[in-house]
C-alpha cells in the first residue's frame, strides 16, 4: 500500500497545481510550500512558515476606536516594511474587533481554530 510523500513546492506551476487540487476539494489553500502526494496524486499540502502570524492584544477600557485604527495602520506599515504580504492576524472570537477586521482591510478566508504545540 502506498504512503504518502512530502514534496517541497519548487516551482510557480507546481504551487498552483496544488491550489488547484484543494480549490477542487472545497478548499481554500493559497499559500502552499509542500505538497502531499499519494499514488503520484495531490492529496493535501503544507503551507510551513509562509505567512507571518500578527497576534495582539489591547486592553478592554484602555484602547478607544480611534486608537485601534492608529495601531492598525502600523501594523500594516510594520508588516508592508518587512515585506510581509499576505500575514495572518489573530483575533478572537470574543474580541470586540472580530465586527471590525473585514472593515479594517483583512479577509477571513475560512474558518479555522488555531492551536499552539506543546
Amino acid at each position: 500500500m502506498p504512503i504518502p510523500i512530502i514534496k517541497k513546492i519548487k516551482t510557480l506551476e507546481e504551487k498552483q497545481k496544488v491550489i488547484d487540487a484543494a480549490v477542487a476539494d472545497n478548499h481554500n489553500f493559497y499559500i502552499p510550500t509542500h505538497a502531499v502526494i499519494k499514488n503520484d496524486e495531490i492529496v493535501g499540502a503544507w503551507s510551513l512558515g509562509a505567512i507571518p502570524l500578527v497576534m495582539a492584544w489591547h486592553k478592554t477600557d484602555g484602547v478607544n476606536a480611534k486608537d485601534s485604527l492608529i495601531v492598525n495602520k502600523s501594523i500594516c506599515a510594520i508588516m508592508d516594511d518587512r515585506g510581509h504580504q499576505p500575514y495572518i492576524i489573530a483575533c478572537d472570537e470574543t474580541s470586540p474587533y472580530i465586527n471590525y477586521m473585514e472593515k479594517f482591510g483583512y479577509k477571513n478566508p475560512w474558518k479555522t481554530n488555531l492551536f499552539l504545540s506543546q
